[in-house]
């Protein structure tokens, strides 16, 4: 039920609110893809996609082994690459993108 809400307010263009309900359900993948549009970001949906990926990461990451075993970390970290930091504000560039480029130099 949630994701079929998810994918009309998709199709609505409230992608912040479809991605909500996709990390609410713990699949941050899914928040972090819905966000990934061709659309330019607003600061909110930039950081809430940042946010995503980061859990998403905690989540499917396990310590000692390496990223690239998990499709999910994977998919992340390419997610990742595509994030605009220059639209991000100074502190919130420097507490996801440290985290983030670490990660993706080990894989």
């Amino acid at each position: 039920m949630d994701d079929a809400r998810a994918e009309l307010l998709t199709q609505l263009g409230r992608i912040s609110d479809a991605a909500q309900i996709h990390a609410k359900n713990r699949d941050m993948l899914k928040a972090a893809e819905t966000l990934d549009t061709p659309a330019t970001l607003s600061l909110d949906q930039l950081q809430l996609t940042a946010k995503c990926i980061l859990t998403g990461l905690q989540q499917s990451l396990t310590l000692g082994v390496p990223p690239e075993s998990s499709s999910i970390a994977s998919k992340l970290l390419v997610l990742a690459d595509r994030l605009d930091e220059s639209a991000m504000k100074g502190r919130d560039v420097h507490e996801v993108s440290p985290p983030i480029r670490s990660i993706g130099r080990r894989v």
